[in-house]
């Protein structure tokens, strides 16, 4: 059975849906490109998306790991506030982290727009439905909006094609998928014979 390259085959998804959009400026496919890719935790993921969407300054990176390691803390948070319901809790700021506008952000929409990103890869819902929100506020459209959540479904996709091709799951050619390997032995033993 031959193999694809799948890393390959989602390059080049991204690619298509870069160029074949014209809702999002650079500068804002760059911030969900390199949030996705972070929050991912996949190094050959964020070096293709330097391939693909160019080098950026360091004070646009700084505003992309604010808000991919904030969004790593709101987002687990939050879901398991939601989850729990817990009375008395403090719901604004729980975290009491740094307010927005002390942390010296260059662009606020493209920073939401990287949030949007982290959120849909820690796939925190009800802080990616807070930022959706926020980006409308500043009169995004849905339209651009949903153009970031697709550029960052492809950049999981890729990500997750790099651990797969990195796993290289390949059973020897003499074992069916109704056996497995004898650990052991490396002797093929039939599904229904294993305890």
């Amino acid at each position: 059975m031959p193999t694809t390259d799948t890393h390959f085959e989602h390059s080049e998804l991204l690619y298509s849906l870069i160029s074949r959009q014209s809702l999002l400026t650079i500068n804002r496919i760059q911030y969900v490109a390199y949030a996705a890719a972070l929050a991912c935790k996949n190094e050959d993921v964020l070096q293709r998306i330097k391939q693909q969407v160019g080098d950026i300054n360091e004070l646009r990176l700084q505003d992309i790991k604010h808000a991919v390691m904030r969004m790593a803390m709101t987002n687990s948070y939050y879901m398991a506030i939601n989850t729990l319901n817990l009375s008395n809790v403090k719901r604004t700021n729980a975290l009491e982290l740094t307010p927005l506008h002390d942390l010296d952000v260059e662009d606020e929409t493209a920073y939401y727009y990287a949030c949007i990103a982290a959120c849909m890869v820690n796939q925190g819902y009800s802080c990616l439905h807070g930022h959706v929100e926020l980006l409308r506020d500043l009169n995004e459209s849905d339209e651009a909006i949903d153009a970031a959540l697709r550029l960052t479904a492809s950049i999981i996709a890729m990500a997750q094609a790099n651990y797969i091709n990195q796993k290289r799951l390949i059973l020897p050619l003499n074992v069916s998928l109704s056996e497995s390997l004898d650990p052991v032995s490396g002797a093929s033993i039939p599904f229904q014979q294993r305890t």
